[in-house]
């Protein structure tokens, strides 16, 4: 007779108990009510550390106290310091703070770390600490329960499947938009919705979007859209700091995303009046790096046939008045990205790593000999390709205008893109609406 199966428990959870030095102490409780994130750097690390983790903060030490619960998460890079940084976020904070003497558990000292002797608080002191919180602050109650979901909360997409593969695809080019616009990516990509995946036409299903209303912004997308992909049904949102900047995305909505071949990312910028098309390619790991296989049937090679035609005929259109805005480093529009998987420790805003190249980069690179691999085919990756644009490099480009196509480009573009939707491939368009400062002000200088 077989077993019966029995359902796996979930692990206790338990979080930490954090103190600082008297300096930073300081610094951190002046910030405590401000409403902002609060950072820090640790040099030990729990071998067990969570993507996110909860925390009590205890920042009065005289007499020994708790001032705040907030939610802690992996920020990216270390600042050369070679030091772990984390963001503290969603504060609770306790006025006045929960003094030593009032808890049940008399030693709270004997459970403090800090962020060199870092510490997980066992699970029973850990959930005994929740309850008296309640007790002595319920008009927190409700709050330190909200935290504590949240920290359960999935913002990301898994799996393999080609539905998910392209979300994270739209995802991304959402996420590298708002970045060239200088706008909030964590709160947008902090809100995405993993669990509506299944019913999702778009990665805009899943975000929390504003519809665009006015009519003189949907007239101007309109335009831009039918010059460049016909008159087709799309989605859209717009994403706004509520000022000056907005990004406006819009999804076509043609091709079901289960049989799209590939996300095509189109960034329309109206400060630059600029284009720039980004082909999204899969990498595969090999042992413990990535790269992308050209094999002889792969269709880069018609994309890049389509673009070397591009590049020939925008060479014989009669350019456009220069402008403070026109000069280009690089004016051809097309560039690839090679991606690795999404990783499952990833950070909730994380843009997808990989390899970026402009055309005309990737077809000079597949004629070298470093790009032929052992078997005789030919590979983009890690292993034999030192020189790319990572995220950060090309949004900074994509920021200020150093690449992308004039708006003399536009009917040759739309030729490129009817090519690609007969291979099945989707489109996303995103339009980037910054204001055009005419002066180095913009640039953050003082301009007298």
């Amino acid at each position: 007779m077989p077993k019966k199966k029995t359902l796996k428990q979930p692990v206790p959870y338990s979080g930490f108990v954090l103190t600082f030095e008297p300096e930073r102490t300081e610094w951190l409780a002046a910030r405590l009510y401000s409403g902002r994130e609060l950072t820090d750097s640790f040099s030990a690390l729990d071998w067990e550390f969570e993507r996110r983790e909860l925390v009590l903060l205890v920042l009065s030490k005289e007499p020994l106290a708790i001032s705040a619960m907030a939610m802690m998460e992996r920020m990216h890079g270390s600042g050369g310091s070679g030091k772990l940084k984390m963001r503290m976020s969603n504060i609770i904070t306790f006025d006045p703070p929960i003094a030593n003497s009032d808890l049940l558990i008399s030693d709270l000292e004997s459970v403090v770390c800090t962020p060199e002797t870092l510490s997980r608080t066992d699970n029973t002191t850990w959930d005994g600490l929740l309850v008296e919180l309640r007790q002595l602050r319920p008009e927190a109650s409700d709050a330190i329960d909200h935290l504590i979901g949240l920290r359960r909360e999935e913002r990301r997409l898994f799996g393999e499947s080609t539905r998910v593969e392209r979300l994270n695809e739209q995802r991304d080019g959402v996420g590298l938009s708002l970045e060239i616009a200088e706008l909030d990516r964590a709160q947008v990509l902090k809100s995405l919705k993993a669990e509506q995946v299944d019913a999702a036409s778009s990665i805009l299903d899943l975000l929390d979007g504003q519809p665009i209303q006015e009519r003189t912004l949907l007239e101007h997308d309109a335009r831009i859209f039918r010059i460049l992909l016909g008159d087709v049904p799309s989605k859209s949102a717009m994403f706004s700091d509520g000022r000056e900047k907005n990004v406006r995305v819009h999804v076509v909505d043609q091709t079901p995303i289960e049989t799209a071949l590939g996300i095509d990312l189109i960034i329309y910028s109206t400060c630059y009046d600029s284009f720039l098309l980004l082909q999204y390619k899969k990498m595969d790991r090999d042992g413990t790096s990535w790269s992308y296989h050209v094999s002889p049937s792969s269709n880069i090679h018609q994309q890049l046939h389509r673009m070397n035609a591009f590049r020939s005929a925008a060479a014989t259109v009669t350019p456009v008045p220069a402008t403070l805005w026109s000069y280009r480093l690089n004016d051809g529009p097309f560039y690839f990205k090679f991606c690795e998987q999404f990783r499952p420790d990833a950070r909730d805003e994380s843009l997808v790593p990989g390899i970026t190249m402009s055309e005309a980069h990737l077809r000079e690179f597949l004629a070298l000999p470093e790009a032929k691999g052992l078997s005789g085919g030919m590979f983009v990756g890690y292993g034999n390709c030192p020189r790319y644009l990572n995220n950060t490099e090309f949004i900074q480009l994509a920021r200020v205008g150093w690449i992308g196509a004039g708006p003399q480009s536009i009917s040759l573009l739309k030729q490129v893109l009817e090519a690609n939707a007969k291979g099945g491939r989707s489109a996303m368009l995103a339009v980037i609406d910054t204001p055009k400062k005419k002066s180095a002000s913009g640039r953050g200088r003082k301009v007298k």
